[in-house]
């Protein structure tokens, strides 16, 4: 669905309205497999770290010439590291820094200004309360039905100041960084779960990927199956692996490969900028997969990421920082009381593309409307996730099937 023209794959919209991806398509990156995650006794992990990035910085430069980079700034563990580390093996270059927020009172920007200046880097902050404004713009530029999609507003800045982009991509899955979801997992697993039930508890850990009612949802052109589900992750948990490492498989070859990579991507190719992370290059990923997972997590402290911690905690202005994700997120609830609920209530309902041609059921959609009409929004998190979802393929199939809609429109 997304190399060309668009075309319609009823199969893989039953994915990408459960998994968030395809696993199925032709993935930028090689997919790994369970050897590739097979523990290795090594030392000095930190200093291995340092030395690949420290490699790979100076071949980019060398190799680009580079006098200045852009990098999305937040005020977790990933961002600060690049930032630290260009800093330090690059001392000379110019460093644009962008961070994001969503007007939240406890978004990251004033921490993120406050590294930006520690480390001699400029400084621009991108307040964003309107994400799904521009929507057919950005699916029509990644060519698939997907409404996180926000990461370009930091991308299309950043290209003003410098064709090349640091993200922080890679660093949660390689290193260990769903710290929450590996306590849920872990903590519901017994000794002796076969494969399957480590693949429904794993995805018991996405919850706000699909909703309990999830069979009810599509229209008689989608065959959706469980079984088709989980015999799609049947690899990442049918093999000799330790339940965690198996985890750390699954998260690299999902959302990562399938979504955040493909969409950076097609940002990249569209905006004409060169995107890089220091954790994905084939050294580090080669290298950070056969790190034992018990020296990136720690189960009692419910801490991840544990030797990119050290090595940040070392550097200027990070003794103090805490080991907790959250990076550019937002409230979901705050955003469907702000103008997703008016946006899906008139793009999702009985007259919508997708429901007419039976890819979205007309009752279940009835239903979760009525639902989302409740008070108690907490509740119902989930359901605003898999709304704005569908709110994403009926714009995509307006733009690429149906051509209805312009990339133009705003929502």
């Amino acid at each position: 669905m997304n190399t060309g023209q668009p075309k319609i794959s009823y199969n893989s919209i039953s994915k990408i309205l459960t998994l968030r991806y395809d696993p199925e398509k032709v993935s930028l990156m090689k997919p790994l497999s369970y050897k590739d995650f097979t523990p290795t006794k090594i030392d000095d992990i930190e200093s291995k770290i340092n030395d690949i990035v420290e490699d790979d910085l100076l071949t980019m430069k060398k190799k680009l010439r580079a006098n200045s980079i852009s990098l999305s700034l937040s005020g977790g563990i990933d961002s600060g590291l690049t930032l630290a580390m260009i800093r330090s093996v690059l001392p000379d270059i110019k460093i644009e820094c962008f961070s994001m927020g969503f007007g939240d009172e406890d978004d990251e920007i004033q921490r993120a200004k406050e590294l930006s200046r520690i480390y001699d880097g400029n400084f621009h902050n991108i307040i964003k309360d309107d994400i799904l404004n521009e929507l057919p713009q950005l699916i029509y530029i990644v060519k698939e039905p997907r409404w996180n999609l926000y990461q370009y507003y930091p991308m299309a800045e950043a290209r003003k100041q410098s064709s090349i982009f640091y993200s922080g991509d890679g660093g949660d899955e390689l290193f260990g960084g769903y710290t929450f979801r590996y306590k849920k997992f872990l903590s519901n697993l017994s000794k002796n779960t076969d494969w399957k039930n480590k693949t429904k508890l794993y995805l018991s850990c996405h919850e706000r990927d699909w909703v309990p009612d999830q069979h009810k949802m599509f229209g008689s052109k989608i065959k959706f199956s469980w079984e088709k589900i989980y015999a799609l992750l049947k690899p990442y948990f049918n093999n000799n692996l330790e339940p965690l490492d198996q985890v750390f498989l699954a998260d690299f070859n999902g959302k990562l490969l399938y979504d955040w990579i493909p969409s950076n991507n097609a940002f990249g190719k569209y905006l004409g900028l060169d995107i890089r992370s220091i954790f994905l290059t084939d050294k580090m990923i080669k290298f950070a997969t056969h790190i034992p997972w018990k020296m990136k997590y720690d189960p009692k402290k419910i801490n991840g990421k544990i030797p990119l911690y050290s090595i940040l905690t070392k550097q200027k202005g990070f003794k103090k920082i805490q080991p907790i994700k959250k990076g550019f997120s937002f409230d979901l609830c705050s955003l469907w009381r702000k103008n997703a609920k008016e946006i899906v209530n008139t793009y999702v309902n009985t007259d919508s593309e997708i429901v007419k041609n039976k890819i979205i059921n007309e009752e279940w959609l009835n239903t979760i409307h009525k639902k989302l009409l409740q008070d108690n929004l907490e509740l119902n998190v989930r359901y605003i996730s898999k709304m704005l979802g569908i709110l994403s393929l009926e714009i995509w199939y307006r733009l690429f099937i149906g051509k209805t809609m312009k990339k133009t429109q705003k929502l």
